[in-house]
């Protein structure tokens, strides 16, 4: 199964190879960072699926494929980063920009590092199906997603 976060986040598109032909499917959206929830119907083509939901995917997201019994025929827990992709940019735009005369300008740079590394984590680990250590992951990167005046020295 594969997953795209389209438009900033407020859709999904998902897709699914070796399913049953011709069948109709639910797809469920659990956002596990908003506590809200999507969902949309689609049906497979030949043994291929691929349907385009509109749903908030920020944050961590749990993601089911279920057949017309309620049956569960894939599950995948992904990250959806556009607000943390934004702040990321920010934090390197100011770091290029800064005229400051002390260290603080690599702070910008040093805390974009670590924001990427933390949603590289969790991404990797989503993978692994570790729902519990990629919402901790994403809840830090989303906590030092903060504006820090870096003239401050």
């Amino acid at each position: 199964m594969s997953l795209r976060h389209l438009a900033g986040n407020s859709k999904l598109k998902v897709a699914a190879r070796g399913v049953a032909a011709n069948t109709k499917l639910v797809v469920e959206i659990n956002n596990l960072t908003s506590n809200q929830t999507f969902a949309g119907t689609g049906n497979a083509r030949g043994s291929n699926f691929i349907t385009t939901i509109a749903a908030d995917t920020r944050g961590v997201v749990d993601v089911k494929i279920k057949d017309a019994n309620g049956g569960i025929v894939r599950q995948y827990v992904t990250v959806g980063v556009a607000d943390i992709d934004c702040c990321i940019a920010k934090l390197v735009h100011d770091a290029i920009n800064c005229t400051c005369k002390c260290n603080k300008c690599k702070e910008d740079l040093d805390r974009a590092q670590t924001i990427r590394l933390l949603i590289q984590a969790a991404k990797y680990e989503a993978k692994l199906g570790l729902v519990d250590s990629v919402q901790d992951k994403y809840n830090k990167a989303k906590e030092l997603c903060t504006e820090v005046c870096a003239c401050g020295c």
